[in-house]
């Protein structure tokens, strides 16, 4: 799991301290979390943009469709938190490593390796599976570029944060 930061977070603590105590909560909390949710997009397609860059091209062009990113924002006590997982399954179903790419890991089967067997009694084939191979790739893939794409993201959350202070106060 990869997490990226939002600095200057004082205010998500000011509110979320506010609105502890304040009347019509839930609306408030509803507006802040859709806020939320709607800025957060473009850290997703910041993902899929700049994945090609990170990853092989033909690998890229294989992951980016079946990239899933998943947001979940909580309000308990004095915070705010919003958490974006990521995953990704295979054309066979299996999950893919989203982890070990955002380490710069790419396990791969090596292509055209695989061999005829004549009867083979032990492994009952007529040919061997491919073997497997780690690849270093750029690490970071998810990382980076949120972390580049986080400011446009962090003033429209801001600017929700500020709408529901304001509403708290006249409120």
């Amino acid at each position: 799991m990869t997490s990226v930061r939002v600095v200057g977070a004082d205010r998500f603590t000011l509110v979320a301290r506010r609105l502890h105590g304040a009347a019509d909560r839930k609306d408030l909390v509803r507006e802040l979390r859709k806020s939320i949710l709607d800025a957060v997009p473009a850290l997703k397609d910041a993902v899929r943009t700049d994945a090609p860059a990170y990853l092989p091209d033909r690998y890229a062009a294989e992951l980016v469709p079946s990239l899933r990113m998943t947001t979940a924002t909580s309000v308990a006590g004095d915070q705010v938190t919003v958490r974006i997982t990521t995953a990704a399954k295979g054309a066979k179903g299996n999950a893919r490593q989203v982890g070990d790419l955002e380490a710069g890991r790419l396990k791969h089967p090596v292509f055209g390796r695989s061999r005829r067997l004549r009867r083979h009694a032990l492994h009952k084939a007529t040919s061997r599976v491919n073997p497997w191979v780690t690849q270093a790739v750029k690490p970071r893939f998810v990382t980076e570029p949120m972390t580049q794409a986080r400011g446009e993201v962090r003033w429209e959350i801001e600017a929700a944060v500020d709408r529901v202070l304001d509403k708290i106060t006249k409120g």
